[in-house]
This record gives structure tokens, C-alpha cells and sequence, in this order.
């Protein structure tokens, strides 16, 4: 697993919160498998599993804690 930027997955993230106000895996994974995103930035975007978060910046600080986001 390599730590990815958080500015390599906040515009999926801030993409579905602007639009559904939560932040769940599948819709974030479907954003960036569209766009063909990084294995590594797909490994970090797996990381959220069935958690549901309420915030960007709640989604940062769980996977910055667990070592898939690096500021």
C-alpha cells in the first residue's frame, strides 16, 4: 500500500458530498474508476468500506490515520 496526496482523491470525495451531502465508498469508487484513477488511489478510496461519512474532511482524517492519505 503507498500513501497517495489527499488532493489525488478530494475531488471525487467533494464531488459526491456536493451532491448527495454523505460520502459513501460506491459512489466515490464509481467517480474514479470512470476516470480511471490509480491503483493506488483506488486502494485508498477502498479504505472508507461500509463507513458513511458526513464530511470531507471526515473521510481525510479517517484514512490519513489509516496511513492511505499523506497531507
Amino acid at each position: 500500500m503507498a500513501t497517495v496526496r489527499w488532493d489525488a482523491i478530494s475531488g471525487y470525495i467533494d464531488n459526491i458530498f456536493s451532491i448527495d451531502g454523505r460520502i459513501a465508498r460506491a459512489d466515490v469508487m464509481a467517480l474514479a474508476e470512470t476516470d480511471d484513477a490509480s491503483d493506488d488511489v483506488i486502494d485508498a478510496i477502498d479504505a472508507i468500506g461500509s463507513r458513511m461519512f458526513t464530511s470531507p474532511s471526515d473521510v481525510r482524517d479517517f484514512l490519513t490515520a489509516q496511513g492511505y492519505v499523506a497531507n
